[in-house]
């Protein structure tokens, strides 16, 4: 069989996917090239990230000698950080697979020009990184200083370098915008809720499509999330706020020149809302809990989680199938295909039973054999490594690098840790789980917690079941 010739891309952050579409447009020119959809890798993570899960699948595969080809967009979509190119580069050299930007073409990775060139758009890439890291802190520290409003929100308007209140007309009403914000703030304080709220305003105001690409200012919050960081924004309450970026310094808030939208008492009332619904959360029941493979069961195409559909209560009181289906499909997020919302005859108690079965079997296969914490993890070793040649080049701008890994480290050590104290708790209940009855009787939600400790995921592909298991 041939090697494959596979795609990656990525975009840094959330926001470019959502707003800016760059994601679809980088798999868009990558399935153009002739790479399916299902070859075709991507992140939504920083390119100095060493846990991006696309870009790690890559690496396993070329590892693995299945690959080919890497095809990727541009240079800087692969990585911005000069020591991850060059850790990536002698795997690809390793294992001789080329490696092809739609921009500039095949790079050559055995020849000094090639290697040359590698080297040069890698450092153009952390350079990059860096000025838009710089001017980023420097706006940042300017604005708070000198006590400048950095940008208005929905409601403001910046006139002459001061916050005022917005009376342009809003879009298809007779109100202005610091009005109708004005109107925004009543109906959650009337509904208290984020999503009624939304419905509301919706029903009454026109909202701005999602890929409106102009001033955020002039946007209406269509998300529960936005909704919510508006409302605590401290400039609706004749204040300015700066951020604090990097969580090296506090956020600063000072007395604004400008009209407040809301007054104390209402600011006070926003609060015990927020107060009220962060306490619902807390005060979830679990053994309300319907869906046992919820957090376990995920799309192979998408990576979104499974979500139940149907199980409604029949007239003669029986519940009917109850299916998984792709929560993404059947939005309009556009993060998975339409014909991944039908079930395929997937249902919950045969995705149950494939789940359980396999449980069992790996439990009677390894007996109670628990392995034994104590064993040095060969990751911590490495990174101990890892870390200890990097301080030793003593770069500044492998600084960064550096705490990373050396957080992942502790992380890793805390985790042997709580594995050390759990083992004798495994043991248990692997012991447990290799008995058929064991699952009778479990709640849905005890079942889920059982699930998690053994399982890592579940995934789903149109009917077709593949799991990972933890032990």
């Amino acid at each position: 069989m041939g090697k494959l010739i596979i795609g990656y891309c990525r975009v840094s952050s959330n926001k470019q996917f959502e707003e800016g579409h760059a994601l679809e447009r980088y798999i868009e020119s990558l399935v153009r090239f002739g790479i399916p959809e299902s070859l075709i890798y991507f992140d939504i993570e920083s390119g100095v990230s060493d846990a991006r899960e696309g870009f790690n699948a890559v690496m396993d595969l070329v590892k693995s000698g299945q690959v080919a080809t890497v095809v990727i967009p541009n240079f800087d979509r692969l990585t911005r950080s000069p020591l991850q190119w060059e850790q990536a580069r002698e795997v690809f050299t390793q294992f001789g697979v080329q490696v092809r930007f739609l921009e500039d073409g095949e790079l050559d990775l055995n020849s000094p020009d090639g290697l040359f060139t590698g080297r040069v758009k890698a450092a153009l890439a952390a350079q990059v990184r860096d000025r838009i890291r710089h001017h980023a802190i420097s706006g940042h520290r300017r604005h708070r200083e000198r006590k400048e409003p950095y940008k208005p929100i929905f409601g403001f308007i910046m006139v002459d370098g001061k916050i005022r209140p917005n009376n342009d007309k809003y879009p298809r009403s007779k109100l202005s915008y610091f009005q109708v914000a004005k109107i925004l703030v009543e109906i959650f304080l009337e509904l208290r809720s984020y999503g009624a709220t939304l419905e509301a305003f919706k029903s009454r105001f026109y909202m701005h499509p999602a890929s409106y690409f102009g001033k955020v200012h002039l946007k209406a919050p269509s998300s529960t999330t936005g909704l919510k960081r508006w409302l605590g924004n401290a400039m609706l309450r004749g204040q300015i706020q700066y951020l604090s970026f990097g969580r090296t310094a506090p956020l600063l808030i000072v007395d604004g020149e400008h009209e407040p939208l809301i007054t104390d008492n209402e600011w006070q009332h926003i609060k015990s809302i927020f107060d009220r619904n962060l306490a619902g959360k807390r005060t979830y029941d679990p053994s309300v809990l319907t869906n046992p493979l919820s957090g376990i069961a995920k799309c192979k195409h998408c990576g979104g989680s499974m979500s139940q559909r149907g199980g409604y209560k029949r007239v003669d009181g029986n519940v009917g199938v109850r299916l998984l289906v792709c929560r993404n499909s059947r939005s309009k997020n556009g993060r998975c295909k339409p014909e991944y919302s039908r079930g395929h005859g997937l249902t919950i108690e045969k995705t149950e039973q494939v789940l359980q079965l396999e449980i069992s079997a790996r439990a009677e296969a390894i007996g109670v054999y628990v392995p034994d914490m104590k064993e040095i993890n060969p990751e911590i070793v490495e990174l101990r490594q890892s870390i200890k040649m990097l301080e030793a080049i003593d770069d500044p701008d492998l600084v960064e690098v550096i705490e990373r890994k050396k957080t992942r480290l502790q992380l890793l050590i805390e985790t042997e840790e709580i594995k050390t104290v759990r083992s004798e708790e495994k043991k248990e209940l692997l012991e447990m789980v290799s008995h058929p009855s064991f699952w009778v009787g479990l709640s849905a939600s005890e079942r889920n917690a059982i699930y998690r400790d053994l399982v890592e995921v579940v995934w789903c592909d149109k009917g077709k079941l593949t799991v990972v298991l933890l032990v």
